[in-house]
C-alpha cells in the first residue's frame, strides 16, 4: 500500500525483538526515545553520550532505556549505534506535541530520514513518527476489534461496489452508461478499498496475532486493478489515473468526482474504453494497451472477429477467441 507506516509497523509487530524491547521498556515505566536509521545526517543532531556500535539485542536496549538519553539504531536494526545522546533537533522544525521527549521525536523525523519512537514514561503509550506522519501503538484487543469491525464494513462495501459494477455493465450493453453510474462504482470501489488498506494496516500492527484476521480478508478479491480499469474506461482524454490508495477522497462530491475524471456536469453518458472488461479476462496490462491501440472504445472492439485479434501482436489464436467471447457474453452474477 503505499503507506509509510506500514514498514514500520511490520519492525515493531509482536513477535519481533525490537517490540520485546519496548514491551520491557513499558513494564519497567522507564521511558525511551528509540531512532531508527537516519545515519550518517543524524550524527549532526547528538551531542553527548557514547558510541556503541555493537550487535543489537532486545535486552541491551532495555537496559539502555534506563538511562536519560536517545538510543540510535541503524536503518536495518542490526547495531546498536548509540546510547544516552542527548538530542538537539534543527530549529525549524515545528512540533504540536507538549512532552520535551516527544517534540523532540517529532521534529527528529520531520528533519531526518528516520524512524522515532517514543515511550511515555509516565502513560506506557507508544509513539511513532516517520516524516509527516504520527501513529499511536494501540493494545492488540483493541486492534483485534477495531479489525473485526472493518471486515464487517469490508463485507458490506465489497458487495455495494460489486452491485454498481453490475449496473454499469448492463449499461455497458447499450453502449452508453451514466455518468453518475460511474462516480457510484468509483465511489464504493474507494471506500472498500480505504478500509482494506486500514485492514492491512492492523495485519502488520498485530504481528503473530494478525493471522486469523489476514485469512479473512483474503476471502474477499482485490478490486485495485477493476477500480484502475473503471477509472480508464470513463476518464476524460488526458487526465491523469490516480492512485485510489492514496487519493483523498472521502468528502468529495458527485460534482468533484466528475471534475477529477475531466466532465464539468453529470448529465453525461459515457461509452466505455473496454479496460475494466478485458481487465476481468486476466489479460496482462500491456496486451490491453495493445488493444486500445487498435480500438478506441468497447464497441468498436465488439465489432470485430476473432481473426481481427489474431492478427495483432501479442494475441494468439487462443488468446482472440477468449477475448472475443468476452466482448459478446450476455452479463451475469457469475462475470464479477
Amino acid at each position: 500500500m503505499d503507506d509509510p507506516l506500514l514498514e514500520v509497523l511490520s519492525r515493531i509487530a509482536p513477535g519481533t525483538a525490537l517490540r520485546e524491547a519496548i514491551d520491557n521498556i513499558i513494564r519497567a515505566r522507564t521511558g525511551a526515545l528509540i531512532i531508527i536509521g537516519g545515519e550518517p545526517e543524524i550524527d549532526e543532531d547528538c551531542e553527548g553520550g557514547f558510541r556503541l556500535d555493537v550487535p543489537f539485542h532486545h535486552e541491551f536496549v532495555y537496559e539502555l532505556a534506563k538511562m536519560d538519553g536517545a538510543i540510535l539504531l541503524d536503518q536495518e536494526i542490526q547495531r546498536i549505534r548509540k546510547a544516552n545522546v542527548e538530542l538537539i533537533p534543527k530549529q525549524y522544525a515545528t512540533s504540536a506535541e507538549t512532552g520535551m521527549r516527544h517534540r523532540t521525536a517529532e521534529r527528529i523525523a520531520k528533519t531526518r530520514n528516520a524512524t522515532v519512537i517514543a515511550v511515555s514514561e509516565r502513560r506506557s503509550i507508544v509513539t511513532i513518527y516517520k516524516g509527516q506522519s504520527r501513529y499511536v501503538l494501540h493494545d492488540l484487543s483493541y486492534i483485534l476489534t477495531k479489525a473485526t469491525s472493518a471486515l464487517a464494513s469490508l463485507s458490506r462495501y465489497d458487495r455495494l461496489f460489486r452491485s454498481a459494477v453490475r449496473r454499469l455493465a448492463e449499461s455497458e450493453a447499450e453502449e452508453a452508461v451514466p455518468l453518475v453510474d460511474v462516480i457510484e462504482a468509483l465511489r464504493r470501489g474507494y471506500i472498500a478499498l480505504s478500509i482494506r488498506q486500514e485492514i492491512n494496516r492492523y495485519v502488520v500492527e498485530l504481528g503473530r496475532d494478525g493471522h486469523l484476521i489476514d485469512l479473512q480478508l483474503e476471502e474477499y478479491p482485490d478490486i485495485f486493478r477493476d477500480w484502475i480499469g473503471i477509472w480508464k474506461d470513463y476518464q476524460a482524454e488526458n487526465m491523469p489515473v490516480p492512485n485510489p490508495v492514496v487519493l483523498d477522497a472521502a468528502s468529495w462530491s458527485q460534482e468533484m468526482w466528475a471534475n477529477h475524471l475531466g466532465y464539468d456536469q453529470l448529465d453525461y453518458r459515457i461509452e466505455p474504453r473496454g479496460y475494466r472488461l478485458l481487465h476481468t479476462i486476466g489479460l496482462p496490462d500491456d496486451v490491453i494497451e495493445i488493444l486500445m491501440q487498435e480500438y478506441r472504445t468497447l464497441s468498436e472492439m465488439r465489432q470485430a472477429t476473432p481473426d481481427d485479434f489474431s492478427q495483432i501482436s501479442g494475441i494468439g489464436s487462443q488468446r482472440a477467441r477468449t477475448i472475443w467471447a468476452a466482448l459478446h457474453e450476455t452479463y451475469s452474477d457469475a462475470n464479477f
